[in-house]
């Protein structure tokens, strides 16, 4: 079932039937490999009316990566009312959320993986725009009211979470190589990859924090 565009009740219909189904096509193919007669076909709608909607297939896709990245971050909002002041504990907080976020919306983890890791060359700029607008608002939520009193001194706090992240970022992005033959690209697996980021927190643990 799609979320995503459940609770708009401005969006017409027919816009909200092409946008699920782009979701689909796109999250299942990739952008280069999707279809615009298979998005119409399977909204029941006519091509003029997705070419009057959006005016092109980049355009449809953007929409979709747009509203999944919102969706993302409003899922995030409404079960993250209390986060961890520890960095490491809420880091696995939002990891958790996340896995909840992908179980119930498969489509949104496969279109992650087709838009941001197989990054489509068609909209390659594009793309890396919304990537770096993403991780501005996804760094946030680690930074806000941190107690580093447990931290090194000699440490930085922004460049020791950049460092966390990016190592996370690549764990995530060999998870889905991995298991890039794999029908759904690893979706199954990721409650044991959430178990191997406790296991990394818990070696970054010992480097960062006091004995």
């Amino acid at each position: 079932m799609i979320s995503i565009w459940q609770d708009d009740d401005q969006m017409e219909p027919v816009k909200r039937k092409l946008l699920q189904a782009a979701l689909l096509e796109f999250a299942e193919k990739g952008y280069e490999g999707g279809s615009t007669n298979q998005i119409v076909q399977s909204a029941g709608v006519s091509k003029g009316m997705l070419f009057h909607l959006f005016s092109n297939k980049k355009t449809l896709f953007l929409a979709v990566v747009d509203a999944c990245i919102a969706y993302f971050f409003a899922y995030l909002d409404g079960r993250l009312k209390e986060l961890s002041d520890d960095l490491l504990e809420r880091l696995l907080q939002i990891q958790r959320v996340k896995m909840e976020l992908f179980a119930e919306e498969p489509h949104l983890y496969r279109m992650a993986v087709s838009t941001f890791i197989d990054c489509p060359a068609g909209c390659r700029d594009e793309i890396k725009a919304r990537e770096a607008e993403f991780n501005e608002r996804y760094f946030s939520l680690f930074l806000n009211d941190v107690d580093t009193s447990k931290w090194r001194e000699q440490l930085d706090v922004k460049q020791s979470l950049s460092f966390i992240l990016a190592a996370i970022e690549a764990l995530t992005q060999k998870h889905v190589r991995d298991q890039s033959q794999a029908r759904y690209r690893g979706l199954e697996r990721l409650a044991l990859f959430q178990e191997e980021i406790g296991a990394f927190c818990d070696m970054i643990r010992y480097g960062l924090y006091k004995q």
